[in-house]
């Protein structure tokens, strides 16, 4: 039987560990940031335009949901076959630190409405269709020397 860290169950235990949160880390790093960005603008327009009702709620998650079909629908998402696994981000892509780009610029694109229920039916749109575009331009730059076009 082997003691200590080396070599014994301990250390198979800690590498299995490392190997698991790498993996999770992995799978998790695009829908990390696309929940960051777009509860962080949710976030952002509350604070800026105080809480809503129902009705600019409905709307915010309105605006998400249209602006990413409507994103999908432009690249031509809905004649393709799925992709490989979720994931998929590689190198620097892992740090995935879109959200600190994609909510300022979502709330800064609301300031000009006038209309509480309005901006936040835009600030969904802009979240959802930034996080999508700039997560599209890092897995792009990242995958520089793969066959994917």
């Amino acid at each position: 039987m082997t003691g200590g860290c080396r070599g014994g169950r301990a250390a198979r235990g800690i590498g299995g560990l490392r190997t698991a949160t790498r993996e999770a880390g992995l799978l998790l790093g695009a829908p990390q940031g696309f929940t960051l960005s777009v509860a962080g603008t949710l976030a952002a327009v509350v604070g800026q335009r105080g809480m809503p009702g129902p009705w600019a709620a409905w709307l915010f998650v309105t605006g998400a949901g249209l602006g990413f079909c409507a994103l999908l629908l432009a690249v031509g998402a809905h004649h393709e076959r799925a992709v490989h696994p979720p994931g998929g981000l590689r190198g620097g892509a892992v740090f995935n630190l879109l959200p600190v780009a994609v909510v300022p610029a979502a709330v800064l694109g609301t300031t000009w409405i006038a209309t509480g229920a309005v901006a936040f039916f835009v600030a969904g749109a802009i979240a959802v269709i930034g996080y999508l575009v700039l997560l599209g331009a890092l897995a792009r730059l990242t995958s520089r020397g793969d066959d994917r076009g």
